[in-house]
């Protein structure tokens, strides 16, 4: 079936059930009328206008405390229940129904809703009220005398049958509308709420008979309903924040679980299809290390906001932890449709955020998941969808449909970080050398240590997919000593040819205090001179903790390393960073080189930056060299090395030893020549 049929079929099925609810509240609500001997009993007319105007106010006024999905608390339900116990049942539904209809007409909620609500309080007293009347209980509580077991039995079960009707009413219309399932919903909203109405409810009888007693006894009693307040608040609070992102007021990963799993559930024999997004957020922590976790939990709140805003009314939102949040929509038309939604909301969550009336901008990687195509456990969909989102993030696309490649199975970011940490033990781990050589005669100047991972069933994993990962973890750490171990130990076998070694460096390895022993104790251990290696470090590491990194390069350089910085101008750059930080190099990102032979602009741009190198005595690198008209244009322009595929593809010990040995070769046959 279509999916726009299965949504008309479900507002069908929704309109129906309210339908029915409030059929039920019509005629129980007769069959109490017509009980009735009288709608006040002799002497209690005082005694009823004081519920029913407590009843009233207490409705009216803003609910005591409102949780998830809607839900809330008022003490209503006492009061209506203490008209019932003074035998004017009709008057306490009528009471209650008057005031949920003057309420959500003033609120503007659908009709359908506002019928519901009516229907289902009325229905739920009635109901109550019936069982007392069937006990034979149609006097009220005070003219009983004193009350025997059984009519204390008759109010347990009419109290009891009052707010569990309530609960099981609401939860059901409640997964007819998110398309889950009734014990799911039960479990989130029923018994959260069963509590506080339960208490409520409670204390009818004993506001029956204390008021009865004595009208002097009235402040006593809201004393107690006072003290009932507060504690039933913070039984709530503590409900509702299980289940709640404190920050953002969403689901929390716990309760996003186990609405997954329900609409899973009671879909499993259904032909619906819902959509499962995973939103994370790109260079979130940057603003953090940059204007404060203030400034980070601002902007996770405006997020969570327009994902209210945008998201539709049926969907699940739930921030799943860190800057990941996650949108359960029950219901998509079609595959084209869904992604359109996607990317549109995508959009959307791109606008600047105002934070303190100043706009920040923060890009989205949202995964895609269709369930239960792509996973018939909520394990199996969560999975697909952060497979998804890692490659938007990876390609930098902002949406991406999970989908296999080919034959070969993927791996999300959780299942490769898990993966890596045992990749280095089992050898699957290899250090490529790409050289580097000089543009005056194109002799080999360095080597570029690349960390790669040969996967035994994914085969060769580029270094993109998983050294951003673990950057983010402390994977990073070890990855590094890794690299510098085995390539200082490599550099041995390539002393003769007198290469210098580059290591490529991170942020967090700048903030580790641990690293510069790691880097001295890697050096002794392979017995190779300071001078020899080289940590090539971007400038958004630095930027980070420039204060921690300023410590950690200057100690560095002092022992006789040298420094470069990567990626040039496509970081942080500025004059304040040449200016504070000591380095011996830097390399031009290839996004300046490619095409640099067609381009004026790039070339005006390179020779600035070779001018501003040579001014400060700093030697020029340029990356990504791939063609002879490459090579030519920025060897006129001044750059002193060049990296790239022109000259040689990154590759294991053995080949570049064997590369060297020829370029060794060649030049030793042109200076014969020329002699």
């Amino acid at each position: 079936m279509p999916t726009t049929q299965t949504n008309a079929v479900n507002d069908r099925w929704l309109n129906a059930y309210v339908a029915m609810v409030a059929i039920v509240a019509v005629a129980m609500t007769t069959v109490v009328f017509a009980m009735e001997a009288c709608l006040v009993a002799p002497g209690k007319l005082t005694y009823v206008c004081i519920f029913a105007a407590l009843l009233v106010i207490g409705e009216t006024r803003n609910a005591w405390f409102r949780f998830g999905d809607g839900g809330e608390v008022t003490p209503g339900w006492a009061f209506a229940f203490s008209i019932v116990l003074l035998g004017s049942p009709f008057i306490a539904i009528a009471a209650m129904a008057a005031c949920t209809l003057f309420v959500d007409l003033r609120d503007r909620k659908a009709a359908n809703r506002v019928v519901f609500n009516v229907g289902q309080i009325t229905a739920s007293l009635a109901a109550g009220a019936t069982v007392l009347q069937l006990f034979g209980l149609k006097e009220p509580l005070t003219d009983a005398g004193t009350p025997s077991s059984g009519f204390a039995l008759a109010i347990l079960i009419g109290g009891g049958l009052v707010f569990t009707l309530n609960g099981v009413l609401t939860c059901i219309v409640m997964a007819i509308h998110y398309k889950t399932s009734v014990r799911s919903m039960m479990g989130r909203s029923f018994f959260l709420s069963i509590s506080a109405d339960g208490a409520l409810l409670a204390l009818s009888p004993i506001f029956v008979v204390a008021l009865t007693f004595s009208l002097y006894m009235l402040p006593l009693l809201g004393v107690t309903a006072l003290l009932i307040y507060q504690s039933t608040q913070q039984a709530l609070k503590r409900a509702h924040e299980a289940d709640h992102d404190s920050l953002t007021g969403l689901l929390n990963r716990r309760a996003f679980d186990q609405h997954l799993a329900g609409f899973l559930d009671s879909n499993r024999d259904v032909e619906r299809q819902g959509g499962l997004l995973l939103l994370d957020l790109d260079g979130f922590k940057e603003i953090n290390d940059r204007l404060g976790h203030q400034t980070g939990d601002s902007v996770l709140k405006g997020i969570a906001n327009q994902l209210t805003r945008s998201a539709s009314e049926a969907a699940m939102i739930a921030r799943l932890g860190g800057d990941e949040f996650a949108v359960l929509i029950p219901a998509v038309e079609s595959d084209t449709a869904m992604m359109q939604a996607a990317e549109r909301l995508c959009n959307e969550l791109a606008q600047p955020i105002a934070v303190d009336g100043f706009p920040l901008s923060v890009g989205v990687s949202m995964g895609l998941a269709l369930i239960p195509r792509h996973g018939r456990t909520a394990e199996e969909a969560l999975g697909a969808a952060d497979i998804a989102m890692y490659r938007a993030k990876r390609y930098r696309t902002g949406v991406e449909m999970y989908r296999t490649i080919g034959s070969r199975a993927e791996k999300g970011r959780l299942g490769l970080l898990g993966e890596l940490s045992q990749a280095q033990a089992t050898g699957q781990l290899q250090v490529h050398y790409q050289p580097l050589t000089r543009f005056l005669d194109g002799a080999p100047v360095g080597m570029e240590a690349l960390l790669r991972w040969q996967h035994p069933t994914l085969g060769t994993i580029p270094p993109t997919d998983f050294i951003t990962l673990a950057e983010h973890t402390d994977l990073i750490g070890p990855l590094t000593q890794y690299v510098l171990d085995r390539a200082t130990t490599d550099a041995r076998d390539v002393e003769k040819f007198d290469v210098r070694l580059s290591i490529n460096v991170s942020a967090r390895n700048l903030q580790d205090r641990r690293f510069p022993s790691g880097v001295f104790r890697a050096l002794d251990a392979a017995g190779v001179d300071p001078s020899r290696l080289e940590l090539e470090i971007t400038e958004s590491a630095i930027a980070r903790e420039p204060e921690r990194s300023l410590f950690a390069i200057t100690g560095l350089r002092e022992a006789g390393i040298r420094v470069a910085i990567d990626d040039f101008g496509t970081g942080y750059s500025s004059f304040a960073l040449l200016r504070d930080f000591p380095v011996d190099r830097l390399k031009i990102d290839s996004t300046f080189v490619d095409g640099i032979a067609q381009s004026l602009r790039q070339q005006h741009l390179v020779r600035a930056i070779v001018g501003l190198a040579k001014g400060l005595g700093v030697d020029v690198v340029a990356e990504g060299v791939e063609t002879e008209e490459s090579w030519l244009t920025l060897a006129e322009l001044g750059c002193d090395v060049a990296q790239g595929f022109l000259i040689c593809r990154p590759v294991p010990l053995p080949d570049l030893v064997e590369w060297l040995e020829i370029r060794r070769s060649m030049a030793e046959l042109e200076q014969g020549v020329a002699s």
